[in-house]
């Protein structure tokens, strides 16, 4: 009830950073009630979904050609080391190493 919402918001929008508490806030419910919520039903914390939904994002990006500093600094990194580390956790090589593969 409360998620549905939020999910297809994150999802259409991977670069929102709109908080849980202030999701919670727009759903008019807590910020603990949401966190339960996502863990119960994406079996995930919202800062770990938001950020696979932003690595599935970035995976799209790459496809399209965009540079990786440029994708780091849309998705709200500073700097481009620490998009590199996030993506390579979840694909296990560098966005580099994807967009090798691609060709």
């Amino acid at each position: 009830k409360y998620l549905a919402k939020i999910l297809a918001a994150v999802e259409e929008n991977p670069i929102d950073n709109t908080s849980l508490s202030q999701w919670a806030e727009r759903v008019h419910t807590t910020e603990r009630t949401l966190a339960r919520h996502c863990q119960a039903e994406l079996g995930m914390s919202f800062t770990e979904w938001r950020l696979r939904v932003r690595y599935l994002y970035s995976m799209d990006l790459l496809r399209r050609g965009h540079s990786i500093k440029e994708i780091a600094l849309t998705l709200g990194y500073q700097q481009a080391s620490p998009f590199i580390a996030m993506f390579k956790k979840y694909a296990g090589v560098t966005p580099e190493q994807y967009k090798l593969r691609l060709s």
